[in-house]
């Protein structure tokens, strides 16, 4: 492809997506995970290009969003709503609240003040929610400091006997339904 041209064409800067390349790596993962039963999720965060996630929902991928907006898009472009997980950390009550009625696949937990958060919301809408709770390994994987996600001191998830506790809370719960870890 003659990058030049396109550039001169149609200015810069200029973004260039190859369909059938995209198309390709998504199968391959898929195909990757064939022998379970699993759902490859597109982080919409990585591109909201809304034609971008339309192609990858014809070809029936997932899509993980961390923001009300990235919810949106995906109900926006036509993802089917049993196939969208809302993760992310600081979810406001109205994130979650919509996110419920839009009867998403699951939400995320980072804390247990999120779950109790979610818990009094289904309550009130007389919802039960899927929920998954995000663990932190306290595992160094030795990158940049300002990337690193999966220590104590990081703001993701919750540590191995939180989430122990949390899911025993959650498994008691009537609007709580843990459906995975």
């Amino acid at each position: 492809m003659d990058y030049s041209s396109l550039a001169h064409k149609y200015g810069t800067p200029l973004y260039v997506y190859d369909f059938n390349e995209i198309q390709k790596n998504f199968i391959a993962l898929k195909e990757a995970f064939a022998a379970r039963k699993s759902l490859v999720c597109f982080a919409i965060k990585a591109s909201s290009n809304l034609s971008i996630l339309k192609f990858l929902s014809d070809l029936g991928s997932g899509f993980d969003c961390v923001s009300i907006g990235e919810l949106r898009r995906a109900l926006y472009i036509g993802a089917k709503s049993y196939k969208i997980i809302f993760s992310g950390v600081g979810k406001q009550d109205s994130e979650l609240e919509f996110a419920l009625k839009s009867d998403i696949l699951l939400i995320n937990l980072e804390s247990e003040a999120e779950m109790l958060r979610l818990e009094r919301i289904a309550q009130k809408l007389n919802k039960p929610a899927r929920i998954s709770i995000r663990v932190n390994p306290n595992v160094d994987a030795k990158t940049h400091p300002y990337i690193s996600t999966g220590l104590n001191e990081n703001k993701f998830g919750v540590s191995i006997e939180t989430a122990r506790k949390m899911y025993i809370y959650a498994k008691k719960s009537k609007f709580l339904n843990p459906v995975g870890i």
